[in-house]
């Protein structure tokens, strides 16, 4: 049996057509059984009703995801970024009534046993909301299914979690006959601007051939879709519709060094016994240096408390001291053991017995006797820094092909400036972030 899986459409009509033109193509010259969706057909893009239209022509499985079911108030927008509440609550007021009766009732998982597979739009711990962005998370959703694979979405990430199958077959937190949790203490996340980040640390890397044609990947298509395994991609690039820049929304800068200096002084408190500096300066000779100037160089004096030192003193408190970054570090493992534990898990508890791996433009298989957590990456909102879309057959004799296909991303660039959603989900198509 030959099944095409993907995910994460996200009401982007023209990267939704090219993938299904690509599987009509490729089951052209091998037939494919059925068509699996993993969630997200909404949020985001400009053209939510006929995208749900499409794939439910198309599809013979679909499940929900986060956006389909904020889209039609069964979760809270509060989680959501900006741009995302924004997308949700335009896409409520885009919906039919009839498409909104159909993603109210989608479920939240599906088991395929004949296939032997699961399928859940985030993890299958947290069928909605998880994002499976390492190992250490998903170790516990490999205790939450018993069929060999589970296949998700959510991230918009390509990713392969593999673990041997002999570590676990029992399931310890399984999902309850409607797809929730039977057990309580998983919190739902943010939306994904920040953990697609996360995803993103490990992207896939693109071949020398797609790598030189990545700014030409949106570009004007052929008749039919060029399908990648590790096949060539010929498109023209073409200027962005006006309204539309090519680059990258700014990340936020870093907090001022000098007022990290200025913190460390005011926390900092001198062992008992101890003089500082400042207390061994008397107040009629301090300096700018907080040196007290010797005998006969009270010229060198004035020198140092001029203007022009006080401004290059300055630069050198903009350089971050070695011990300020070593408490950054610690800071931010801090926290990242306060979340995990927040989640039930602990870095120095939990023991890892899966890897992760980065799936290839082409073939792949699980090694023998492994069990795997199998994301195709997105279709309408890619996060590994190439803006094609996503998909992959799964060959139930001979494994699995990871695709990419360019599309016109100018057009849906241009749809969503029209349509008066935020110019930023414009704006990243084209870098696939």
């Amino acid at each position: 049996m030959r099944y095409a899986i993907f995910t994460d459409v996200h009401a982007n009509l023209e990267a939704l057509e090219a993938v299904l033109a690509s599987i009509d193509k490729l089951a052209r010259d091998e037939p494919i059984d059925q068509i699996w969706f993993l969630g997200d057909l909404v949020g985001y893009g400009p053209n939510p009703n006929e995208c749900i239209q499409k794939l439910r022509e198309r599809t013979d499985v679909i499940i929900a995801g986060n956006h389909d079911w904020a889209a039609v108030g069964k979760i809270s927008l509060e989680d959501f970024s900006e741009a995302a509440r924004i997308s949700a609550e335009w896409t409520a007021e885009q919906l039919t009534e009839e498409h909104r009766q159909f993603l109210s009732d989608l479920p939240e998982h599906i088991d395929m046993e004949q296939a032997d597979c699961v399928l859940v739009h985030g993890s299958p711990y947290g069928p909605l909301w998880e994002y499976l962005t390492s190992e250490v998370l998903a170790e516990r959703s490999f205790d939450c299914f018993v069929t060999r694979y589970c296949f998700v979405g959510h991230t918009h990430v390509p990713i392969i979690f593999q673990q041997p199958e002999e570590i676990t077959n029992i399931p310890t937190v399984p999902l309850s006959d409607n797809g929730h949790l039977l057990s309580d203490g998983f919190d739902t996340e943010e939306d994904d601007e920040e953990t697609t980040e996360l995803a993103a640390i490990r992207p896939a890397p693109l071949s020398n051939q797609a790598a030189a044609q990545y700014d030409q990947a949106h570009g004007e298509p052929e008749s039919e879709p060029v399908i990648t395994a590790v096949e060539e991609i010929d498109t023209t690039a073409e200027e962005a519709p006006e309204g539309i820049t090519d680059t990258p929304p700014e990340t936020p800068e870093a907090p001022d060094a000098e007022e990290t200096s200025e913190t460390r002084v005011t926390e900092s408190t001198p062992e008992e016994g101890e003089q500082t500096e400042v207390e061994a300066i008397p107040e009629d000779q301090e300096t700018d240096q907080g040196e007290q100037p010797e005998e006969g160089n009270e010229e060198e004096a004035k020198e140092e408390s001029s203007p022009e030192m006080d401004e290059h003193s300055t630069e050198l408190l903009e350089i971050t001291p070695e011990d300020a970054i070593h408490n950054a570090e610690e800071r931010l493992n801090e926290e990242i053991e306060e979340l995990l534990s927040l989640l039930g898990l602990s870095q120095g508890l939990v023991r890892v017995n899966n890897e992760m791996v980065i799936p290839p433009e082409g073939d792949w298989q699980a090694p023998e006797h492994y069990r795997a957590i199998i994301n195709p990456g997105g279709v309408g909102q890619p996060r590994d820094g190439d803006p094609r879309a996503a998909f992959m057959i799964y060959d139930t004799e001979r494994g699995f092909t990871f695709y990419r296909v360019p599309y016109e991303i100018e057009k849906t660039q241009e749809k969503i400036i029209n349509a008066g959603l935020p110019p930023y989900l414009a704006t990243r198509l084209k870098f696939g972030r």
